[in-house]
C-alpha cells in the first residue's frame, strides 16, 4: 500500500513539475516576444506596401511583392506574401507586432506540443503525467537553449520561419490524424484537407523549412506504407500536391540568381556534402556536449522502457521511421551550406536543423528504451532501470551546462531587469518622433547591431544614409534620409 501510494504522489509530482515548466518555458518566449521591435529586413518587406489602403489592395501588393522576390531573390511563394501582407510596418505599428510575435512564439512552441501528444497518444497507452513530461522533454532544447532570436525575436524571421514551420509541424500531424483515423473508420477527408492546405504553405518558405517539412512527410508516408504494405492513393496525393509547392520553390528563378549573389554563381554539390556532415556533426556536439541534452536522451530512454509493453506501433514501420529520421537534419542543412558555400547557418536556420535533431533523437530514445524493455527479463530489469537513472543524476551533475545557462532564466533576469522593456519603449519614441520629420534629413543615435542586446535583436542602422537598411527606414517613415551618428 505504500509503496503504490509512493508511486502515486511520484507521478503527481513529475506531472506537476512536467506542467509548470511547460508555462515557465512557454510563457517566458511569449512574453519577451511582447517587445519585439520593427528591425531590418522588415522595412525591406513593407516598401511596396507603404501607405497602401485596403484588404485587397494590400493583398495586390503582397502579390506583387511576392512575385519579385521569387524571380530575384529566392522561391518563398509564400513567406514573401505573408510577410508583407501582415507587416506591422506597414499597417498596425507596435500593437499589431506584439500581437503577431505572441501568435508565432505560442503557435511555433504549441504546433510541437500537440505534435508530440498526437504522436504519443497513438504511440502507447500512457498516462498524464508521462504525457507532460515528454511534451516538456521535446519543448526543452528550442527555449533552453538559446533565445533563437532570429525566429521569436524577429519579424521577418517569424514571417520566413517561424510561421510556415508551425504550418508544417500542424500539417504533419493532421497527417498522422488522417491516418489513425482511418484505422478505427474514421474517413473524413477533413484533415487531410487542412494537412495539404498547410503544407503547400510550408513547402513555400526557405528551402530549410521546405526540405524538412517535405522528408519529414515522407517519413510519415512512408511508416504507414510499410505497416499497410501498400502505398494508398489518398496519402500520395496529399504528398504529390506538397511536392508540387516544393518544386515550384525550389526551381524560383530567385534561387539562380541569389547563387551568383552568395557564391560567384557555383555551385559545388561534394563540398555541399562535405559541409553538410561537418555542421550536422557540429550540431550533435553542441546538443550532447555543450549542452544537456544526453540527460534528455537518457530520460526518454527510460520512459521507453517503462512503457514498452504498452507501445502499440507497427514495429517494423516504426524501425523504418526511426532510422530515416537520423536523415532529416542531414535534408535540412544541405540547402542552406550549398547556398552560401560554407559550413555555416544562421540562427534561424539553425533553430530548424535543432527541431529535425531532437525529433529524431527524440524518437530513437522512446525506441531504445522499447528495445531494452522487450529484450531484459525479470531483475535485469530493475538493475537496467537504476542504472539508467543513476546516469541520468550523473549526467544532469556533470554537465558544464548548468541551470544558470538556462536562456529561459536569462531572459527572465532580463524581463526582471526592464532590460526589453526600456528597449521597447525608447523605440516606439523614436518612431513616433518620425511623424514630425516627415521629408527632413534626420540624424539618430541607435545601435549599429541588432545584437546589441543579448538574446534579442533591436532596432539598429548603420552609419551610411545611403545604406539599403536605412534607405528602407526613411522610405517608410517618410523621411527624406536618415543617418546613425554612433560609432561603436
Amino acid at each position: 500500500m505504500k509503496k503504490e501510494k509512493a508511486k502515486k504522489i511520484l507521478r503527481f509530482g513529475l506531472g506537476i513539475v512536467s506542467f509548470l515548466s511547460l508555462v515557465l518555458m512557454i510563457g517566458t518566449v511569449i512574453r519577451v516576444a511582447m517587445y519585439v521591435v520593427p528591425i531590418s529586413d522588415d522595412f525591406w518587406y513593407a516598401r511596396t506596401g507603404i501607405g497602401v489602403k485596403g484588404i485587397w489592395k494590400r493583398m495586390l501588393v503582397a502579390c506583387k511583392f511576392s512575385y519579385e522576390i521569387y524571380v530575384e531573390h529566392q522561391g518563398t511563394y509564400f513567406t514573401s506574401f505573408f510577410g508583407s501582407f501582415f507587416n506591422p510596418v506597414i499597417s498596425g505599428g507596435f500593437a499589431a507586432m506584439r500581437v503577431i510575435m505572441m501568435i508565432n512564439a505560442a503557435l511555433i512552441l504549441g504546433s510541437v506540443l500537440v505534435l508530440t501528444y498526437v504522436y504519443l497518444k497513438n504511440a502507447a497507452e500512457v498516462d498524464r503525467h508521462v504525457m507532460l513530461f515528454v511534451m516538456a522533454v521535446a519543448v526543452f532544447p528550442l527555449t533552453m537553449y538559446d533565445s533563437f532570436r532570429e525566429v521569436f525575436y524577429w519579424y521577418v524571421g517569424a514571417s520566413v520561419y517561424g510561421f510556415p514551420m508551425a504550418f508544417g509541424i500542424i500539417a504533419l500531424t493532421l497527417f498522422i490524424i488522417y491516418n489513425f483515423n482511418k484505422e478505427v473508420a474514421l474517413t473524413g477527408r477533413t484533415p487531410a484537407v487542412y494537412a495539404t492546405i498547410l503544407g503547400v504553405f510550408a513547402a513555400g518558405a526557405s528551402l530549410a523549412i521546405t526540405g524538412t517539412f517535405m522528408y519529414l512527410l515522407l517519413c510519415i508516408l512512408v511508416y504507414f506504407a510499410v505497416k499497410r504494405k501498400k502505398l494508398e492513393l489518398d496519402n500520395m496525393i496529399v504528398f504529390g500536391i506538397c511536392l508540387v509547392g516544393a518544386f515550384v520553390n525550389a526551381l524560383a528563378p530567385g534561387n539562380f540568381a541569389r547563387q551568383g549573389t552568395e557564391n560567384s554563381g557555383s555551385v559545388d554539390i561534394m563540398a555541399g556534402i562535405s559541409n553538410t556532415v561537418g555542421y550536422f556533426r557540429y550540431g550533435v556536439g553542441w546538443l550532447f556536449a555543450d549542452k544537456n541534452f544526453f540527460v534528455l536522451f537518457a530520460s526518454l530512454v527510460v520512459v521507453g522502457f517503462l512503457i514498452y509493453d504498452k507501445i502499440k506501433l507497427h514495429k517494423v514501420a516504426w524501425t523504418v521511421l526511426s532510422i530515416m529520421l537520423f536523415v532529416a537534419p542531414f535534408v535540412t542543412v544541405f540547402p542552406v551550406v550549398l547556398g552560401y558555400g560554407l559550413e555555416w547557418m544562421p540562427n534561424r536556420c539553425f533553430f530548424i536543423m535543432v527541431i529535425s535533431m531532437t525529433a529524431a533523437f527524440d524518437n530513437c530514445a522512446i525506441y531504445i528504451g522499447w528495445l531494452l524493455g522487450s529484450v531484459l527479463k525479470g531483475h535485469k530489469k530493475m538493475s537496467v532501470l537504476a542504472v539508467l537513472t543513476a546516469i541520468i543524476f550523473v549526467s544532469f551533475i556533470a554537465t558544464p551546462f548548468t541551470v544558470r545557462e538556462y536562456c529561459v532564466a536569462k531572459l527572465n533576469k532580463q524581463l526582471f531587469d526592464g532590460e526589453f522593456q526600456k528597449n521597447y519603449v525608447e523605440t516606439k519614441e523614436l518612431f513616433d518622433s518620425f511623424a514630425d520629420k516627415k521629408g527632413q534629413d534626420v540624424e539618430v543615435d541607435v545601435p549599429t547591431d541588432p545584437e546589441s542586446i543579448r538574446n534579442f535583436y533591436s532596432f539598429f542602422l548603420l552609419d551610411d544614409p545611403d545604406s539599403s537598411i536605412n534607405s528602407d527606414v526613411a522610405k517608410a517613415y517618410g523621411l527624406n534620409s536618415i543617418t546613425n551618428t554612433r560609432e561603436e
